[in-house]
């Protein structure tokens, strides 16, 4: 008998404590921060971001060939939530763009977006020097081309540098001086190349050895043998001139750089008649007409170092003072 209350004391006891423990625990209230949706429209359709919470980013990949400079997103965000920033456009290399969430209740979030543009690689240059022999470019001229798989047609998205010792890039820039620059594409040997050409050798750049860095949007590469940068034969693209005598006139370059500017002389009455260089720069000089010069119109000669003698196809038209 005593076992029996025993044991029946000891169940009364069980069951009290179990309802004395047993409580309603309510469910964490859900982020009200979230970007829940991240999505670029696209010629066929919409490219969606993947968000994710842990890390806190949004990775959107782009195929190639969508071409695309900027992305131009929808975002959508939990109930009453807002971006504390104006949505713009973001540029497809942009690797620091963030959102920042604001919730109803303040609380905020910041996601990072990252871009990851799905091109071909690796990007492959044709090279320009070889093992024995080393590729010159003179300062100046603009009719440079870089070659490889690109894969692009527009010509803002593919950038060609020459790089010194130091790491430092200078760019060659498209140049207009031989046609409308752009990106053709050929077939060389059954492989689909494209050449990027009517480029500019800085005129501002020193002679030496450079390396050649091609980027094409996201994708970056050199060619394994350098080039050397030096001294061309310069041209005068200026003219005709008029001036009076005694007085100086400007002749420029756009080109080749001026270097080692010896000589400017005209043939007047079948002798040579020096119009003597006041100063030059690499891309202008400043030449003066002697007082003893009749007037009449010339045919001006250059002379620069040990290159041939430049007879211009320009007239200096002299008048009387």
């Amino acid at each position: 008998m005593k076992n029996k209350l025993t044991q029946l004391l000891c169940m009364i006891l069980t069951v009290a404590t179990l309802a004395a423990c047993k409580k309603t625990i309510g469910l964490e209230p859900l982020p009200a921060n979230k970007i829940t949706e991240f999505k670029v429209a696209v010629s066929d359709g919409n490219i969606f971001g993947a968000i994710d919470e842990t890390d806190k980013t949004i990775t959107l990949y782009l195929p190639y060939y969508y071409e695309l400079d900027v992305i131009e997103p929808v975002i959508k965000l939990s109930a009453g939530a807002k971006l504390s920033e104006t949505l713009a456009p973001v540029e497809v290399l942009d690797t620091k763009k963030t959102y920042t969430v604001i919730a109803a209740d303040q609380t905020t979030s910041t996601y990072k977006l990252i871009i990851k543009l799905n091109q071909i690689s690796p990007l492959v240059l044709t090279e320009l020097s070889t093992f024995t022999a080393t590729s010159t470019m003179a300062i100046g001229t603009y009719d440079i081309r870089v070659m490889g798989n690109f894969n692009v047609s527009d010509l803002k998205k593919v950038k060609a540098y020459l790089v010194d010792k130091t790491d430092k890039e200078y760019e060659l820039a498209p140049s207009l001086s031989l046609g409308t620059p752009g990106v053709s594409v050929t077939l060389i040997g059954g492989v689909k190349t494209y050449a990027y050409g009517y480029l500019q050798v800085p005129q501002t750049l020193d002679t030496g050895t450079y390396k050649v860095r091609v980027k094409v949007q996201a994708l970056t590469a050199e060619m394994k043998y350098p080039v050397k940068v030096v001294y061309g034969r310069p041209g005068i693209n200026y003219g005709p001139v008029t001036v009076k005598q005694g007085e100086t006139f400007k002749i420029v370059t756009g080109g080749v750089v001026f270097n080692d500017f010896k000589e400017f002389y005209i043939v007047v009455n079948g002798q040579k008649t020096l119009l003597p260089i006041v100063s030059y720069t690499r891309t202008e000089a400043v030449i003066r007409v002697p007082d003893t010069v009749p007037p009449g119109v010339y045919t001006p000669t250059a002379a620069f170092g040990t290159w041939p003698l430049s007879t211009l196809n320009w007239a200096v038209t002299v008048t009387a003072k």
